[in-house]
């Protein structure tokens, strides 16, 4: 059978791989193609419905559950960072650094009343993070969550999808959440549409030009079969940007060690929600404490060679 890539049109001189559903462990199997012209590899033969793999157990719709004075540390150093200043923010700050999304909001140069939408955000955990230290222009949406959720700091999640939004916006975020996307080339005309020139699109996708996808292949553990519709290669997702008019500014890795050690247990028949994971008792696993402090010290290195799993990408509109 004959396909035909969905980013760059090629249809020769691929190659096609089995893969199975193993964050729940069905082990239901899917066909995934790496097209040899741009490197992407998408699903070929998706579900009929997706409801099956996206139960209420799925991690990014569980309910926001944080004690009092966590939220309230988390308020002082988040806002000592973005540059509001007050003792208990400063002595967070110095105990405990930047956190990780007030260093890409300050690479995207928006303040705290820029109007920002998180595209498949689920239950909204970083938007309300962010509603607490004082922005005020946030919106989620998400087409799997089961209904509208407000909360009580003015940050609105909404059961839509992005074809539904309409306005403009000054920052798009994308949280791993592009490549649960059917139409690739429908999502970028519409964002390109909601950003006016000059205005950034902020995407966080896993990526198989990685050491991960070379080394694992089936198994890796970012392909999330068959949630993810498609894996970005570099130059696919370079591709989309140009065409649809954005600039990539820049580029960063933030792959995590589940690249690694979720890789090798899928290796091993072992599902990430099983008993026998890390993930669900890192105290009885397969891995030793050498192994797992190994898999966090290549994890550190393959990101800073640019082969990690994941990338950060800054594109701004022209």
């Amino acid at each position: 059978m004959e396909f035909a890539c969905k980013i760059c049109g090629n249809v020769s001189g691929n190659n096609f791989y089995l893969v199975r559903e193993m964050q729940f462990g069905t082990r239901d199997e899917f066909n995934y193609c790496e097209w040899s012209n741009c490197g992407c590899l998408q699903l070929v033969n998706p579900p009929k419905g997706l409801s099956k793999y996206y139960p209420k157990e799925y991690f990014s719709f569980a309910a926001i559950k944080e004690k009092y004075i966590r939220r309230k540390m988390h308020i002082y150093r988040d806002r000592y960072a973005f540059g509001i200043k007050s003792l208990p923010g400063k002595l967070l700050f110095e105990k405990y650094g930047v956190p990780t999304y007030i260093g890409w909001m300050k690479n995207l140069g928006v303040n705290l009343n820029s109007k920002l939408m998180d595209v498949g955000c689920g239950a909204g955990k970083l938007l309300c993070r962010m509603g607490d230290m004082g922005f005020t222009e946030l919106t989620g949406i998400d087409a799997f969550i089961e209904k509208d959720i407000h909360y009580s700091n003015g940050v609105n999640i909404y059961k839509k999808s992005l074809e539904e939004i309409t306005g403009s916006f000054d920052l798009i975020m994308m949280h791993h959440s592009l490549e649960h996307m059917k139409d690739q080339h429908g999502i970028f005309k519409k964002l390109s549409e909601l950003l006016p020139s000059e205005k950034f699109l902020f995407i966080r996708i896993p990526t198989c030009s990685s050491f991960a996808w070379q080394t694992y292949r089936e198994n890796w553990f970012a392909l999330e079969a068959p949630r993810h519709f498609y894996n970005h290669s570099l130059k696919s997702i370079r591709l989309m940007a140009d065409q649809y008019g954005f600039i990539i500014k820049k580029i960063e890795y933030d792959s995590r060690s589940i690249q690694l050690w979720g890789s090798e247990q899928y290796k091993r028949n072992i599902p990430l929600m099983d008993k026998k994971s890390y993930f669900v008792n890192p105290y009885d696993s397969i891995f030793s404490e050498e192994q797992l402090n190994n898999f966090e010290e290549e994890t550190k290195r393959l990101n800073e060679v640019k082969e990690g799993d994941q990338l950060c990408l800054y594109l701004r509109k022209k």
